[in-house]
């Protein structure tokens, strides 16, 4: 009979037993896939990130109009007003955007006099996971050749307004307590040394060939470059090369000097973050960046005088960019203003190493 208490027969429970063997396999062998998935399962040591996957999320970075925005971020900070010329949308169009991916917390905006500059949150480039798949994603974009020749544009606008305008060192920010500061900390001699934006005169790297073997002196304005090259063959100095050159791009290969200094040049930069990352690129593992720049100040006249894009730096902004790219701080101060009636303002000093 085959009633609910029927004998199954020795076949039947063979196959039963193989049956639930494919199901569910002994707990000390893993199966190839199941193998992969338990890799693959975050761990409960990892440290979680500021800004993790979530419907919000994703719905502000699936629309390729903010993915756009994003991409754009990336490279530099832009005014509302340069996002929307650089995608052909209208300003309502692009501030809505913004709102979105502000909302997510995937960008910030920076208040510069009466303008307001847009660029990526520091909880997104915390979040590298995150930020991996977004910047995979700008690949898929049809036209981005298109708008990053557009963006490129729109810096070298910003460029050519404050062409020529950039101060000596005894000028605003140049004041001889903190190039003192500074260079007590760099008395040993260095093998191969690059100071970005020498400046009219070149009067650091003129300095810096007492001390180093070789010195690679950097400006992006021809003038200057021909300049120094004058002062260098009526000195007749032979270890110092001038070249030209963005600070953004210097042309020079990873890992090359011991010593990179960038001394009142920052505030210049359309984007200081990836100034920073440059001037890491070319340094040497353990090598030094020596860093003078304005603390933040609130003389505006500066961007028409001295043709500064940034009015100064706060000290802990500048400690995240370079931490973010492997850098460990030995000295890191304030130096206060000397005079007031001169506008000498206060200066950030900074001594890194390249871990």
């Amino acid at each position: 009979m085959g009633g609910r208490f029927s004998k199954r027969s020795p076949s039947h429970h063979r196959r039963q037993h193989q049956t639930q063997k494919k199901l569910f396999p002994p707990q000390n062998v893993h199966t190839p896939k199941l193998k992969n998935y338990i890799e693959c399962m975050p761990s409960k040591n990892i440290t979680r990130e500021p800004i993790t996957p979530s419907i919000e999320l994703f719905n502000a970075i699936s629309d390729e109009m903010r993915l756009k925005i994003l991409m754009l971020l990336d490279q530099a900070e832009y005014t509302v007003n340069e996002i929307k010329d650089i995608l052909d949308i209208h300003q309502s169009n692009a501030s809505r955007h913004l709102a979105k991916l502000a909302a997510c917390k995937l960008l910030k905006d920076r208040r510069d006099g009466i303008k307001a500059y847009y660029g990526l949150s520091e909880e997104l480039l915390l979040s590298s996971r995150v930020l991996s798949v977004i910047r995979e994603a700008y690949e898929e974009l049809t036209d981005k050749d298109i708008i990053q020749c557009r963006a490129e544009q729109v810096l070298q606008d910003r460029t050519d307004k404050t062409k020529g305008q950039i101060h000596k060192l005894d000028q605003a920010g140049g004041s001889l307590k903190a190039q003192i500061s500074l260079f007590s900390k760099l008395m040993t001699p260095f093998e191969k040394a690059v100071d970005i934006g020498c400046g009219e005169g070149g009067d650091l790297s003129l300095m810096l060939a007492n001390r180093c073997k070789s010195v690679f002196s950097l400006d992006y304005d021809p003038k200057v470059i021909s300049g120094l090259q004058r002062i260098l063959k009526k000195k007749e100095i032979t270890n110092v090369t001038p070249k030209v050159a963005d600070m953004l791009s210097t042309g020079l290969p990873d890992n090359f000097a011991d010593l990179v200094l960038m001394s009142q040049v920052l505030h210049h930069a359309q984007d200081p973050r990836l100034a920073l990352k440059e001037a890491i690129r070319i340094l040497k593992p353990g090598g030094t960046l020596a860093l003078l720049d304005l603390a933040q100040h609130k003389e505006e006249s500066f961007r028409e005088t001295h043709g500064h894009i940034w009015l100064g730096f706060d000290r802990s902004q500048l400690e995240f960019f370079v931490k973010e790219f492997n850098c460990k701080i030995i000295e890191s101060e304030i130096i206060p203003s000397e005079n007031l009636v001169d506008k000498k303002l206060p200066v950030i000093c900074m001594i890194l190493t390249k871990e």
